[in-house]
């Protein structure tokens, strides 16, 4: 933590005070005049965006590239002009198109401003080179899910515990030395739905696993991430009216190697646009998905 330096004379308080005009309070006026507004102001919390806006981003599992698309169309971007994303895909373009048929209009606009898209990359796999040449500040997987493989509950939580340590095995050796949380190694973050049966999952302790640990996690909020929706795995199907994932709370887990020195300098980042800073990324995996949420409570869960 930085030290303020001590300047010598009057010190200016850190909160100005407000001009104090006299000791006498003003007593509300009559019973029908308009009551004084109550002193207690509604907290709400700041959203967390689990990264700068020159990070180096890799997006692993977009569906539709909405989440994609919303960092760079929101009214407020969440990254810089020079930033170049890189998102992956599970799926074959062809195979995306099918499922989400709105996402080709989507990833034209984002090719066409020079953003990396990667078709077919599966994240349990070996990457190719021009993945994993690359590293990155931050790598984010939104709703890993392997999809409807089994309808036995004890067989898809080990289906998807087996895609989440792959997907971290393959991703620590893409983690920027010093572009993370707190100038420490690059982060991956992990969002998942809330409650069963993905606490049974048991994120923490996969990631303890390979060397990783949860350096905070706090609630998933998707409102945000404008235009950002949350699609399923096995992509759009006409009814949708029994379907309630937007319901859900969801929470973002954001993981770091373990006894990686933060609050370092920062160095210079690769993976830029022609004349300023920009972002890698890589997805692949099963589909991410999008959710609701909000940020309160233990919203600094660190070192779990």
């Amino acid at each position: 933590m930085k030290h303020k330096k001590h300047v010598q004379g009057k010190r200016k308080p850190s909160h100005p005070l407000k001009p104090h005009h006299s000791s006498k309070v003003a007593k509300p006026s009559s019973k029908n005049g308009p009551k004084p507004k109550s002193s207690s102001a509604t907290y709400s919390p700041r959203p967390i965006v689990p990264f700068s806006p020159t990070s180096s981003l890799l997006l692993i599992g977009e569906g539709d590239f909405s989440f994609t698309n919303s960092l760079i169309a929101s009214a407020s971007p969440h990254i810089s002009p020079s930033t170049v994303i890189t998102t992956t895909t599970n799926d074959t373009e062809s195979v995306t198109y099918e499922k989400y048929p709105h996402s080709e209009q989507t990833i034209q606009t984002l090719k066409s401003l020079e953003h990396k898209i990667h078709f077919s990359i599966d994240i349990t796999k070996k990457l190719p080179k021009s993945l994993s040449t690359n590293k990155y500040d931050c790598i984010i997987f939104n709703f890993p899910h392997v999809g409807g493989l089994s309808t036995h509950l004890d067989r898809q939580i080990r289906s998807n515990q087996e895609l989440i340590l792959a997907f971290f095995k393959n991703c620590i050796p893409l983690l920027s030395t010093d572009g993370g949380l707190d100038d420490g190694s690059g982060n991956i973050v992990i969002t998942l739905f809330t409650g069963k049966p993905y606490d049974d999952w048991n994120l923490k302790d996969l990631a303890k696993s390979v060397g990783l640990e949860c350096i905070r996690s706090f609630k998933f909020d998707a409102t945000i991430y404008e235009g950002y929706k949350h699609v399923r795995t096995i992509g759009f199907r006409e009814r949708e009216g029994d379907w309630k994932g937007e319901e859900r709370g969801a929470r973002s887990f954001i993981f770091g190697l373990k006894n990686a020195g933060r609050r370092k300098k920062k160095s210079g980042n690769s993976n830029k646009k022609e004349g300023g800073e920009n972002k890698g990324g890589n997805n692949g995996g099963k589909k991410g998905k999008g959710k609701d949420s909000d940020n309160d409570d233990d919203d600094d869960d660190y070192d779990d």
